[in-house]
C-alpha cells in the first residue's frame, strides 16, 4: 500500500531532541535508510510488524534509532524502549507496557486515564491467569484433586489403571485445558486493551497508524531477559499496525540465546521466529569513527597535540584521524577496540612535555602488544624471537605478523623534504638526472615505514646514517628511497627512547575495557 506522507528526513544538521540529548549531523547517509525503512514498515504494516535492526558495536544504533524516531514522531506514535537500562526488573512485559503508556500519553492530548486503568487490569488478568509449573498444590487448587491422596488410596501396581486415577486424570486435564484457554482469552483481552489505547491517543491526535515501538540495547541485556522480551514481543503485541524495530548486534544476541537454551542450539532459527526481516546497518569507516570520538578535543588540546606527535598534524584533526585510523586498517581494528586505542593514544600524549613521539609507532606498539605479545617482547627486549635465529630479527617479525594483517597498506605522511634535500632537488649529474621532491605528503608502504621505525628505536641505524644517503640518487624516478630515508632521519631526530615507548605502551595497556 503506498505511503502518501511526506517526511522530512533531514540529518544534515545537528538536532537536539526533546529529552535534551543532542546528535551530530549524519555523516554516514542513515537517514537514506530511515526513510526507505519507513515506507516499508507503513506497508506492510496492517499485519503488525518486527524487524531487526542488525549492527556491530559503536556503528550509531542508538543514534540511528533517536533520529529516526525524531523524524517520524510528528506522523505516528512512537515509543523508546532502552531495554539494558530496564532489565533490572526482571520483567520485560512491565518493561514495554509502561515504556508504551508513559509515552503515548505524553502524546496524547485527551484525559486516557481510564484506558491506563483497563491495560492494568488486564496485564493483573494475565499475570493471575499465568501459573506456573503444575506442582500438587496448583493442581489441588485448579481441579480440587489432592494427588497424595489419591496415590495412597490406589494399589501401587494397579495406579494407572485404577478408577481414582483415571476420574483424576480426566479433571485435571479438563482444569488444565480451561486455565490454557483463560490464559488466551486474558492475552486477547490485552490485545484489545492496547488497541484502544492506541487509537485514544490517534483520535485525540493528527496521528495515524501505524505505530512505532524501537527497542535498543538488547543485545547488552541478561541472557534470559533478552529472551523473555522477544517471547513477550511475540505473544502479546502481535496485533495490527504495531511496528517493533529491534536493534541488536545479533551475533551477540546469538550468544544470548545459547546461554539459556545450550551451545548446541540453533539460535539463527530460533530468532527467525521473531524477526520478520533483518536489515543491517553497515559499519562506518573507521576513520570517520576516530574523528568522531576526536570531536571533543579543544582547540588548546590539538594545538599541543600538533606540537608533540609527528607526523606534523597542523591542527588538523581529520589528518590525525586519519593517520589513526591507517594503523588500525592495517591490523583491521573492530570499532571497540578502536575506541579503546584512541583512549589509550590520548592518555599517553597528554602526559607528553615537550618531547614529540611517533603516534604511528605508539599505535603500532600498543596493537602489536595486544595481540601478539610475545612478538612485542621480543622487539622490546631485542631478543631473537623462537625459530628466529638470524641476526636481523626485526624484518622476521615483521613478516611474521604480515602473514596475518595488511601490512601492504600505504600511509600519506607529511613531510619537510626541503629541511633534508638541498632545494629539494637530488641529482646526479654524471648520469644525466635528477629527483624533485615538494614538502607535503608522501606515501610509504606501512612494512617499510615500522621497519624503519624499529631500526630507529633500536639504534641500529643513526641520523647520521640516513642523512649521507638521502641526498644519493640510485636512480631515476626513483623516489620512493629518498622519502624513506627522510623519514629515518626524521625519527632519527625525535628524542624518545625504546625505553620511553615500553614505558607509556605498558601504561596505557595496563586499562582494561
Amino acid at each position: 500500500m503506498p505511503n502518501n506522507r511526506t517526511y522530512k528526513f533531514t540529518w544534515e544538521d545537528s538536532v537536539t531532541l526533546e529529552c535534551g540529548t543532542e546528535f551530530s549531523s549524519d555523516k554516514l547517509g542513515r537517514a537514506r535508510y530511515a526513510n526507505f525503512l519507513t515506507n516499508f514498515l507503513v506497508g506492510e504494516a496492517s499485519k503488525g510488524y518486527v524487524l531487526n535492526l542488525n549492527s556491530g558495536w559503536g556503528t550509531g544504533k542508538t543514534y540511528f534509532l533517536k533520529r529516526w524516531q525524531d523524524s517520524i514522531n510528528e506522523w505516528h506514535p512512537t515509543v523508546y524502549i532502552d531495554a539494558w537500562k530496564q532489565d533490572f526488573s526482571n520483567d520485560p512485559m512491565l518493561a514495554v507496557v509502561s515504556s508504551i503508556i508513559s509515552q503515548l500519553r505524553n502524546q496524547s492530548q485527551d484525559n486516557v486515564e481510564q484506558k491506563i486503568l483497563d491495560i492494568g487490569s488486564k496485564v493483573w488478568g494475565f499475570c493471575k491467569q499465568a501459573t506456573p509449573e503444575v506442582t500438587k498444590a496448583v493442581v489441588k487448587k485448579l481441579s480440587g484433586i489432592d494427588v497424595d491422596k489419591v496415590i495412597d488410596e490406589s494399589e501401587e501396581d494397579n495406579l494407572f489403571e485404577s478408577k481414582d486415577f483415571a476420574d483424576a486424570s480426566g479433571k485435571l486435564v479438563a482444569a488444565i485445558i480451561k486455565d490454557h484457554s483463560a490464559k488466551l482469552k486474558s492475552i486477547e483481552d490485552f490485545k484489545k486493551a492496547i488497541t484502544a489505547f492506541i487509537s485514544d491517543t490517534l483520535s485525540s491526535s493528527e496521528k495515524s497508524n501505524p505505530t512505532f515501538i524501537f527497542i535498543d540495547e538488547l543485545d547488552r541485556c541478561r541472557p534470559s531477559y533478552a529472551v523473555e522480551m522477544l517471547e513477550v514481543i511475540k505473544h502479546f503485541f502481535d496485533m495490527p499496525n504495531v511496528i517493533f524495530v529491534v536493534a541488536t548486534d545479533t551475533e551477540q544476541l546469538q550468544h544470548a540465546v545459547k546461554a539459556v537454551y545450550g551451545n548446541g542450539f540453533n539460535a539463527n532459527v530460533y530468532l527467525g521466529r521473531f524477526f520478520q526481516r533483518r536489515c543491517t546497518l553497515q559499519e562506518q569507516p573507521r576513520v570517520d569513527f576516530i574523528q568522531n570520538k576526536l570531536a571533543n578535543l579543544t582547540e588548546a588540546q590539538l594545538g599541543s597535540l600538533s606540537e608533540l606527535v609527528w607526523p606534523s598534524i597542523d591542527n588538523d584533526i581529520g589528518y590525525l584521524a586519519y593517520l589513526i585510523g591507517s594503523i588500525t586498517d592495517v591490523f583491521s581494528l573492530p570499532l571497540r577496540e578502536t575506541e579503546q586505542l584512541i583512549d589509550k593514544v590520548k592518555a599517553v600524549i597528554f602526559t607528553l612535555e615537550t618531547k614529540k613521539i611517533d603516534i604511528l609507532l605508539l599505535c603500532s606498539l600498543m596493537i602489536i602488544h595486544d595481540r601478539y605479545f610475545d612478538y612485542y617482547q621480543n622487539i622490546m627486549d631485542e631478543k631473537h624471537p623462537k625459530g628466529m635465529d638470524d641476526y636481523c630479527y626485526v624484518p622476521r617479525i615483521i613478516q611474521a605478523i604480515m602473514r596475518k594483517e595488511d601490512f601492504g597498506k600505504s600511509i600519506e605522511l607529511k613531510l619537510s623534504i626541503s629541511k633534508h634535500i638541498k632545494n629539494g632537488v637530488v641529482s646526479r649529474g654524471d648520469r644525466g638526472y635528477s629527483i624533485r621532491f615538494e614538502d607535503g605528503k608522501h606515501s610509504m608502504n606501512y612494512c617499510a615505514l615500522l621497519s624503519i621505525q624499529l631500526e630507529t628505536l633500536h639504534s641500529s641505524r643513526n641520523i647520521n646514517h640516513y642523512d649521507e644517503i638521502t641526498n644519493t640518487v640510485s636512480g631515476p624516478g626513483n623516489k620512493s628511497a629518498h622519502v624513506q630515508n627522510v623519514v629515518g632521519v626524521e625519527l632519527a631526530s625525535l628524542e624518545q627512547s625504546k625505553s620511553d615507548y615500553k614505558n607509556w605502551v605498558e601504561l596505557a595497556t595496563s586499562f582494561d575495557a
